[in-house]
């Protein structure tokens, strides 16, 4: 398979799944490897979701696993202009309350975080 195929995959899945490249919205993204779903991803997914409804300012998706499983589940979010925020051990309990102080409220729970970076 070549790298165009490969591009071709991408952007063909991309759009199926609503994946945005729009830099101009917020993306929330989580961890759904076998780690992240058997500590309990699909849930804090499913919160993200309610939570963020249909604003057309978010974007939520999930990946893979991030590589460190004994801290998931495991939520980024970057907001455009700001740092993107880790967020570590999240219940769907944390993730409302992640959402209403970072994703709508614009106030990021720096005790739950893994780390604080620019993109």
């Amino acid at each position: 398979m070549t790298l165009q195929e490969l591009e071709q995959i991408k952007q063909r899945v991309s759009a199926e799944h609503g994946i945005a490249k729009d830099m101009t919205k917020t993306r929330v993204t989580i961890g759904m490897g076998s780690c992240g779903i058997k500590a309990g991803a699909a849930g804090v997914l499913d919160v993200l979701k309610q939570e963020t409804g249909r604003d057309g300012e978010t974007v939520v998706t999930h990946v893979g696993c991030l590589g460190l499983c004994s801290y998931e589940p495991i939520i980024e979010v970057a907001v455009p202009g700001q740092p993107v925020a880790t967020y570590f051990h999240m219940t769907p309990e944390k993730t409302r309350e992640m959402a209403k102080s970072h994703l709508k409220g614009g106030e990021p729970i720096q005790a739950w975080m893994l780390s604080f970076r620019r993109e």
